[in-house]
């Protein structure tokens, strides 16, 4: 008996036909059918599915055989597929001086006729075959062997088909896993949020009480000191000598400028408050009303305001009030000091195919209104700077002021899901755009 060497690619093969899992898996009727279907053309009374290991040649379909396997060494198989030869056929067993003496032709289940195509995979590499055998000896047609050859191909497609099913579920059981992970990771954030949400709210709760504090307690000593420096100043104003008298001056202007920083602290904090009623509001009418209460820092600074066009939004007014007036006031505050000041209010309603300077929500309608002046301006690379609460590009000596201004006006913007930009030059004064949706 001769044994066959092994195919040349041997520890490749091994591990491609691993790949599959599908040796020792019970039968299964779709590669019966085959092996059946081969027998009943052949006219052989065995067909088998063979798949071959590093010891032993296994029967994934075993037709008229009762085995389930038999060592390799024995194998016609493993002479098949190490040979170039579309089917390995053995007409006479007996009178071949391969197999006339091995136990599979002198004993059960005596084979002498023997023909196999090999199962050959998408590397080339053969798993096992696809053979019939009978006990007497048998040749097959053309149409037997093309027929045979065909069945083959279909069992390379069962096996393939399993192949990429078991890779399928590896890969969901894979993804069901990083879905557990990922949705304990989401509890886990959920509860972390949870746990920064109360303490925001302990924060927000601290803070409203510093407001309170701050409006109570705080300012009326700072009344208290106001008032008696005043009175100070004109019951004694004889007895002070001049050092006193600017001392004294020095003092009221640094309690004007900590009652002003109260005010804005107080401004801001309100602007953070959620729960305000939305009302739908035409803009032009809060200009106007502004643009009335502003009339004598108007006429001080000799300046002008012009609206044109008209828009309408669901908002909270009052806090739009306050918006327009830290607005124009910031106009008026860095107007040229050569120049009569001009400030001009647009309005209208745009969409994002009319708009694409900010990112506009596609399915809404914004109010965009656009404030204009001709003041000194400032570098734009300091735009989104101006936004932030106590940022000044001036000193205190040249413009007075908190800083909180337009810190305020960014707030009161973002709590209507809005957007404010701003554009400037030096000495070609500042463009705002505000931009709010006109349903809340």
């Amino acid at each position: 008996m001769k044994i066959a060497d092994d195919h040349h690619r041997e520890a490749e093969r091994l591990e491609h036909l691993e790949s599959y899992s599908v040796l020792d898996t019970l039968p299964e009727k779709d590669y019966d059918n085959l092996t059946k279907l081969a027998a009943e053309i052949c006219q052989t009374p065995i067909s088998l599915i063979t798949l071959l290991d590093d010891e032993r040649q296994w029967f994934k379909s075993n037709h008229g055989l009762n085995v389930r396997e038999t060592p390799k060494e024995q194998s016609f198989c493993s002479h098949a597929i190490t040979t170039h030869e579309d089917i390995f056929t053995v007409k006479d067993s007996r009178e071949d001086s391969r197999f006339f003496d091995n136990p599979l032709v002198t004993g059960n289940p005596r084979v002498v006729f023997y023909a196999g195509v090999p199962l050959k995979n998408a590397s080339g590499l053969p798993l096992g075959t696809l053979c019939v055998i009978d006990h007497e000896p048998h040749s097959l047609s053309k149409s037997q062997e093309e027929a045979l050859a065909i069945l083959a191909e279909q069992v390379m497609n069962l096996l393939e088909l399993r192949k990429s099913k078991i890779e399928l579920e590896n890969k969901n059981h894979d993804l069901q896993e990083l879905s557990n992970e990922l949705e304990i990771k989401v509890q886990q954030r959920t509860k972390e949020l949870e746990v920064q949400n109360n303490e925001l709210e302990k924060m927000n709760a601290e803070l409203q009480s510093f407001a309170y504090i701050s409006s109570h307690d705080m300012q009326e000593p700072l009344r208290k000191i106001q008032t008696f420096a005043s009175q100070l100043l004109a019951t004694e104003h004889a007895n002070l000598s001049e050092k006193g008298i600017h001392r004294f001056n020095r003092m009221q202007l640094a309690a004007n400028r900590m009652q002003n920083l109260i005010q804005d602290l107080l401004a801001y904090s309100k602007a953070e408050k959620s729960g305000k009623i939305f009302e739908l509001t035409r803009f032009e009418v809060l200009i106007e009303d502004i643009k009335d209460s502003l009339m004598e820092e108007f006429q001080a600074k000799k300046a002008s305001l012009k609206i044109s066009g008209e828009s309408h939004a669901e908002i909270i007014p009052s806090q739009f009030k306050q918006l327009f007036a830290n607005l124009i006031v910031n106009s008026l505050k860095f107007a040229k000091k050569d120049i009569a000041s001009v400030i001009k209010i647009d309005m209208t309603t745009v969409t994002a195919k009319e708009d694409n300077s900010v990112p506009l929500l596609d399915h809404m309608k914004y109010a965009r209104i656009t404030l204009t002046d001709n003041g000194i301006g400032f570098e734009q690379t300091s735009a989104e700077q101006i936004f932030k609460i106590f940022h000044r590009l001036h000193n205190r000596k040249e413009y007075e002021g908190t800083g909180i201004g337009l810190a305020i006006v960014k707030k009161i913007v973002l709590n209507h899901k809005g957007y404010i930009i701003a554009n400037s030059k030096p000495g070609e004064g500042v463009t705002f755009k505000i931009y709010v949706p006109t349903k809340h």
